[in-house]
């Protein structure tokens, strides 16, 4: 920098000892920049200070300098001593510099989401702050207050002078401090149990929690409320915004399925008769040769198997064969063999249906209840999974929805 005011010059280096002229200077803490070796010369950068400095050791290494480019403010207003005009609008222009920096040229907002820069500027320009106006006429204290009594959804406020510049930077509520009459997924609203369960752990997203890992809750009870309490920079609640709550509430609970059949059922038993045929299918279409009967009940069943080539090549064709038992069919009750059988399917198809919805089961019991012909089975599941369900809010504290 004190170059740039007491300007540089760029030496021509020629005769002599170069080497030894260089080293001189080196050892005497002659800075160069820009050194260049040319045929029989050398070209080097120096300060208008260090170019003094250094002509003793050239006349000692018998080299000859030549300045062949000066640069620098200093020689810029040598050159242009005679400009008085010039002279005088460089003052001008420094004075009007000087001058504009007395007043506030730009307005700037930081933090706003709910209210628009338009709206924030419309209040500074009702309170006379605008662009234009001398910096000592505006107070940052004093506009901090003023805007903090203004807005309700604004908490917090800090107005600072930079320079030509104001910057306002405000901290809003993330919702507004009423239920919106809105609908939906973006309505406020709660979130309570679903059913009677043993909180084991709860993550809030939005909202406020109610409940704690190990609390034992009932169905319809309040878990997350919507209701969020405001506070000021004392940490005194100065009001309540309603959000939609969202949260993960996990917790144990007990469900119960239940099937109920008849303990009475058809039974087949074959006779020893029995009929054979013929099957064929080409493509989409189907052929089926039996012998025909009379009378009786029959279970029949077709075998098929694909017809291939010799070098293991797949025809569309395919031929089986057909065989079907009569059959004697009469009602039995269930014995508690099969019962026990059709207890465990019960089980196992109602907890894959469970576990494919993401429901972590801890215990899987199942119970046979007999009453008269008809039996009921019930699958007592002990789960992990979330309780919360969402409930629309109400307005609160004499507020009306969307007032």
């Amino acid at each position: 920098m004190s170059r740039l005011f007491s300007g540089t010059v760029r030496v021509r280096v020629t005769g002599g000892s170069l080497a030894r002229f260089l080293n001189l200077c080196a050892f005497a803490g002659i800075g160069m920049e820009r050194v260049v070796w040319r045929e029989e010369a050398c070209f080097f950068t120096v300060g208008v200070r260090d170019f003094f400095r250094c002509r003793p050791y050239a006349k000692k290494a018998g080299v000859r300098l030549k300045i062949v480019k000066k640069s620098g403010l200093s020689f810029f207003l040598y050159r242009n001593r005679r400009r008085k005009l010039w002279a005088a609008g460089l003052v001008s222009f420094l004075f009007l510099l000087w001058f504009f920096t007395l007043f506030l040229w730009d307005i700037s907002f930081e933090g706003n989401r709910r209210y628009t820069d338009d709206e924030l500027a419309h209040f500074l320009q009702s309170r006379g702050i605008v662009c234009g106006i001398r910096k000592s006429r505006v107070s940052c204290s004093g506009l901090e207050e003023e805007i903090r009594e203004a807005f309700d959804g604004i908490t917090w406020v800090s107005a600072r002078l930079s320079g030509t510049r104001l910057t306002v930077s405000v901290r809003e509520n993330e919702a507004p401090p009423f239920v919106p009459d809105t609908e939906g997924d973006e309505a406020p609203g709660d979130l309570v149990a679903e059913a009677d369960a043993v909180i084991t752990s709860v993550v809030v997203r939005r909202g406020l929690a109610l409940v704690k890992a190990g609390d034992a809750v009932t169905a319809g009870q309040l878990l997350v409320t919507g209701t969020v309490p405001i506070r000021d920079d004392a940490g005194q609640t100065a009001g309540e915004r309603y959000v939609r709550a969202d949260a993960d509430v996990i917790g144990i609970r007990t469900r119960v399925e239940k099937k109920e059949f008849s303990l009475w059922h058809r039974v087949g038993t074959p006779t020893g008769r029995v009929r054979r045929g013929l099957a064929l299918t080409a493509g989409t279409l189907g052929f089926v040769w039996l012998w025909p009967a009379k009378d009786g009940e029959w279970q029949t069943e077709v075998r098929y198997r694909r017809l291939k080539l010799p070098s293991g090549a797949s025809l569309p064709l395919a031929a089986g064969s057909v065989l079907s038992r009569e059959i004697s069919s009469y009602e039995a009750r269930y014995t508690q063999e099969e019962l026990l059988a059709l207890a465990e399917d019960f089980k196992r198809q109602t907890a894959e249906k469970f576990v494919e919805k993401g429901v972590h089961i801890i215990e899987n019991n199942v119970k046979i209840l007999v009453d008269g012909p008809v039996c009921r089975l019930e699958a007592c599941l002990k789960t992990e999974e979330p309780v919360q369900t969402a409930a629309r809010q109400t307005a609160r504290d004499g507020m009306t929805p969307g007032k």
